[in-house]
């Protein structure tokens, strides 16, 4: 008997960064703008981007379906107020599956939760044209990341999205073909919102807590993280040093216009190893590589300091993290 193939996770994969290339594609044509460069707005065609994305599935279709199911941080009140039959049969009421096949693009799109689920959905919609908002249960989009990186990047995000902390959902009432959420934040009641679609987040793959899976959400802009937090590490007892390289230093962040990004590294100080580091801005998966190899490797600040790192690159910020820990760059103040 034959057996009917389905794609699994990695042609999911697959299609959700197909997405966001096309998304970081329309951001540096928007972006090319503040560089004296116009273009005008991109056209969305979007059944030739489903045939296009359609076509690059087929290509890795598997003879068994894969089903992940992970823990999620979902805003709790929200599955306990939509009846299972309503999530059924209603349109506007997304889960992974259903936002990657690109039902319509919303004017007005709901991100409930947070994680790489939530931030990458929001990016693929925004860069194709809805407002989006995103309701978090806490202050951190990314909660397993440190309080930082969150900070700098939901800073870098706020014109793209809104992020609304500490929300919670007080009511969820289907109108016409749309949505109406009553919510708060942090205690405060949020004017009802009409939104043409609500995803809800469930994180496909979330940090590993035994510090060997790598963490990255290709938004934009992208975050990366491998090994030890601050957070894990300040219960942990082990002796660090956390250095942070703002790449607004960088003469090719100034060159690109990427300069909100930063390079994070953290130092076991007692043998000078590299435990715990990520990259956060555009093209920041591109050096992160650098950063997986020495953890893997347990390379000492003194072994990644005496690599060569060409100049002008974003590769220079792990370089100039490491001769701060060591306190021997010449263009820093130590």
């Amino acid at each position: 008997m034959d057996t009917i193939k389905q794609p699994n996770l990695d042609t999911k994969m697959i299609r959700t960064h197909a997405l966001l290339h096309m998304a970081k594609s329309i951001h540096s044509i928007r972006g090319a703008k503040s560089q004296g460069i116009e273009y005008a707005e991109p056209h969305i065609d979007l059944a030739a981007i489903k045939q296009k994305l359609d076509t690059l599935e087929s290509q890795y279709y598997v003879e068994n379906i894969t089903r992940i199911s992970t823990p999620n941080n979902v805003i709790n009140t929200l599955e306990t107020n939509i009846k299972k039959a309503d999530i059924a049969i209603n349109k506007c009421i997304w889960h992974y599956d259903e936002a990657i096949a690109l039902p319509f693009i919303p004017t007005n799109l709901a991100v409930i939760g947070s994680g790489i689920d939530a931030i990458e959905i929001a990016t693929i919609y925004q860069a194709l044209g809805a407002s989006v908002d995103i309701l978090i249960t806490g202050d951190d989009v990314f909660p397993e990341l440190d309080k930082d990186i969150n900070k700098t990047f939901q800073r870098y995000v706020k014109r793209l999205f809104k992020i609304k902390p500490q929300a919670e959902i007080t009511a969820f009432n289907f109108t016409d073909k749309q949505v109406q959420l009553s919510a708060t934040s942090k205690n405060k009641t949020l004017p009802d919102s009409i939104y043409d679609a609500v995803f809800i987040a469930g994180d496909r793959a979330p940090h590993n807590n035994g510090l060997t899976q790598p963490f990255m959400a290709s938004s934009f802009p992208t975050v990366t993280w491998l090994g030890w937090t601050e957070k894990q590490l300040d219960i942990s007892g082990l002796n660090y040093k956390a250095i942070t390289i703002p790449w607004r230093s960088l003469g090719r962040a100034n060159t690109d216009i990427n300069t909100n990004g930063l390079t994070k590294l953290i130092f076991n100080t007692d043998d000078h190893t590299l435990i715990g580091g990520g990259c956060m801005g555009n093209n920041a998966d591109e050096i992160f590589g650098e950063i997986c190899l020495a953890i893997r490797n347990q390379f000492t600040a003194d072994n990644i300091a005496h690599t060569v790192h060409a100049h002008p690159t974003l590769h220079e910020s792990i370089l100039l993290g490491c001769e701060v820990y060591k306190g021997t760059a010449t263009d820093v103040l130590n």
